[in-house]
């Protein structure tokens, strides 16, 4: 006899908790992290699965645009848990880059093919205080390792998973959502109305 509460990963698959594993890329200290004083590193790699773009509030920031990024991370990464489903936030500059990073790679293929590695760049804001911002890099896949996680991440989309936070975005809307020219502060009473 054996005791099951909450089960076991399955082994050669994609594992999508009940909530995705939260990562967060965090710019103030250029660390990735888990809570407020548990950093893992300055980079890491992985592989994209899925993004949603948002405007709203997450944390200390109001009102903004986020892109919210679901992925698994690459077998190179040993501080997240393997084949498990991810989910971070980034925003401002870290978007920005994103989104051109994206853009040149489509030229040559499907981005999502290959591995993402972020790390962080450092710059200074008007007020010559320091933060960081996430930096995109992209290679393609090269050991068997990384093929095969590439078959299971395909196998596990064809599932086609429900890919969601809601604790993440509770103060979030899709931009889909948003009106044209509608500015962000007046969302809140267009939804109550």
């Amino acid at each position: 006899m054996s005791l099951t509460v909450f089960g076991t990963k399955p082994k050669d698959s994609i594992f999508l908790p009940l909530q995705p594993f939260g990562v967060r890329f965090n710019c103030q200290v250029g660390q990735i992290a888990i809570s407020d004083d548990e950093f893992l590193g300055t980079s890491m790699e992985m592989s994209i699965i899925g993004v949603n773009r948002l405007v709203g509030s997450l944390g200390k920031t109001r009102n903004a645009d986020w892109l919210q990024i679901f992925y698994i991370a690459a077998p190179s990464c040993k501080f997240l848990p393997s084949n498990t489903v991810c989910v971070s936030y980034i925003k401002t500059r870290s978007l920005s880059q994103f989104t051109q990073k994206i853009t040149q790679l489509m030229e040559f293929g499907e981005p999502a093919e290959g591995i993402f590695q972020i790390s962080f760049l450092s710059h200074q804001n008007g007020d010559g205080n320091p933060y960081k911002s996430v930096k995109f890099d992209w290679r393609a896949r090269k050991d068997a390792a990384e093929k095969k996680q590439l078959q299971e991440i395909i196998g596990f989309m064809q599932t086609s998973p429900i890919l969601g936070d809601e604790n993440g975005t509770r103060e979030m809307f899709p931009v889909s959502d948003r009106k044209e020219n509608e500015p962000v502060s007046d969302r809140k009473e267009l939804e109550a109305a």
